[in-house]
């Protein structure tokens, strides 16, 4: 019989390490953290010295807590007396404003829509409805999202009287691409003695969406032709189009009378209608591809104390992700130029989850492409395989495709295979910082690489 200590039931550490590799382990550690009361006692404490302690009421606790440590001598200072002071002075403040009800209305406008970087303003407006008169009243917007942050401190007015507005402008930074939920204004009070602030939160969460920066470009070279379209009509919603005679049928049960040629009618003897043709439209597809390269992925190396992960340094994680925003920001600018043109524009992107998306000609918006890149991530495993079943199906009415891509292998050559023998022409760019034309085997002739400083620095044609 075996042991009950055999090798199934006891793992060696080792094994378990390998198992669980260290950026998962870490996650796992990081979520015990965030649960605890440890963790939820330091934002508590947090929030409460940015909300309710104004610039002021911060040094009076740092110089109460300086004469505490100062009152530890007393033969040498007299500290202690100087701390009971402050602490009272601080603790006065403290109960009268959490005493105080603020009746005011609340107010904050900020823009839907960003590019990443840009400094935005953010408009809030304090009403005293039919209440007393208030003094020292500002406000301000807390617990914002990671990579938005307001430049300024908060701004207090001296006095707002009974039915009297007082309005203020901040500006907002916004770091990176993305989307954020702001959760809504805090109006502020700082009576009496402008050291704490009496609050009060008017939720109102309103989503932010940061688009990739990206610059205009000037010329976009693709061949472009007019193909049909099945239920044409619908595409091009009266848009810049003119239905086209193309000849006489006989009336069947359900045309239009106004389509009747009299004419026809009466020469032939037999109701004849006119038949127009508006199915043949140009459409364009932009592919993008957000595909973690192969040499950026972890890799398993053997060691004499078992298989370990060899993850990627964090240098090489920042290059993956500044190449795929660099490939969005060339997408952004992409259909940037071709919403100024009149064709439909179709956008395929997978990053995890599929996205696909027909604009142009009255169907949608350049800001709905926008929406598109602002939330794609980076795809951990080969998009292709999600974008390919939907994109065949549209393939056949479609007149061009431009193929943002980030690596380049077989895949990539077949898909570029199928869609020129579909007979739809294709223009292959690929951002990377370390291939050239030359190292595209059957890519043809309308190809280019970038790099990622080309593509910041900016592209006047394509």
């Amino acid at each position: 019989m075996a042991d009950a200590t055999d090798s199934k039931s006891v793992v060696p550490l080792k094994d378990v390490w390998v198992q669980v590799p260290p950026p998962a382990f870490l996650a796992f550690l990081l979520r015990v953290v965030r649960g605890s009361y440890t963790y939820r006692a330091w934002l508590w404490l947090r929030h409460t010295w940015q909300e309710r302690f104004t610039a002021p009421g911060r040094y009076a606790v740092m110089a109460c807590g300086g004469f505490l440590i100062a009152g530890s001598f007393p033969n040498i200072m007299l500290g202690d007396k100087a701390c009971a002071l402050f602490a009272a002075i601080i603790m006065l403040a403290i109960a009268l404003s959490g005493a105080s009800r603020l009746k005011l209305q609340v107010r904050r406008q900020v823009p839907k829509r960003c590019v990443a970087g840009a400094t935005i303003p953010l408009h809030i407006q304090v009403e005293n409805v039919a209440g007393p008169p208030v003094t020292e009243v500002g406000a301000y917007e807390f617990r914002l999202p990671a990579g938005v942050k307001i430049n300024e401190p908060v701004c207090y007015s001296p006095l707002l009287a009974p039915g009297e507005t007082w309005r203020h402008t901040y500006t907002v930074t916004v770091g990176s691409r993305g989307t954020y939920d702001l959760p809504g204004p805090t109006v502020l009070s700082a009576f009496p003695f402008g050291l704490t602030n009496a609050r009060r939160f008017a939720a109102d969460v309103q989503r932010l969406v940061v688009y990739p920066a990206f610059h205009p470009l000037a010329s976009l070279t693709i061949p472009v032709a007019p193909r049909y379209q099945p239920g044409g009509i619908v595409l091009t919603s009266n848009v810049g189009e003119s239905m086209e005679f193309i000849g006489n049928r006989e009336y069947r049960m359900g045309d239009r009378q106004r389509d009747v040629h009299p004419r026809s009618w009466a020469r032939v003897g037999y109701p004849v209608v006119r038949q127009f043709q508006e199915e043949f439209l140009a459409r364009v597809a932009i592919l993008v591809d957000t595909y973690v390269p192969p040499e950026a992925l972890p890799r398993r190396r053997r060691r004499w104390w078992g298989d370990v992960e060899l993850w990627p340094s964090r240098a090489a994680v920042r290059v993956r992700q500044d190449l795929l925003e660099c490939n969005l920001s060339l997408a952004a600018a992409i259909a940037d130029h071709l919403a100024r043109q009149e064709y439909v524009v179709d956008l395929f992107a997978a990053g995890p989850e599929l996205y696909y998306l027909q604009a142009g000609r009255s169907l949608a918006y350049f800001e709905n492409i926008l929406d598109i890149l602002a939330c794609i991530e980076r795809c951990p495993d080969d998009p292709l395989q999600a974008i390919t079943p939907k994109f065949s199906q549209e393939l056949s009415q479609i007149s061009s495709v431009i193929l943002l891509l980030l690596n380049w292998d077989a895949s990539r050559q077949a898909l570029i295979q199928k869609v020129r023998q579909a007979g739809a022409s294709a223009k292959i760019v690929v951002v990377s910082d370390h291939l050239t034309e030359a190292d595209l085997p059957g890519a043809g002739a309308d190809v280019r690489c970038l790099t990622r400083a080309q593509v910041r620095q900016g592209v006047a044609s394509l």
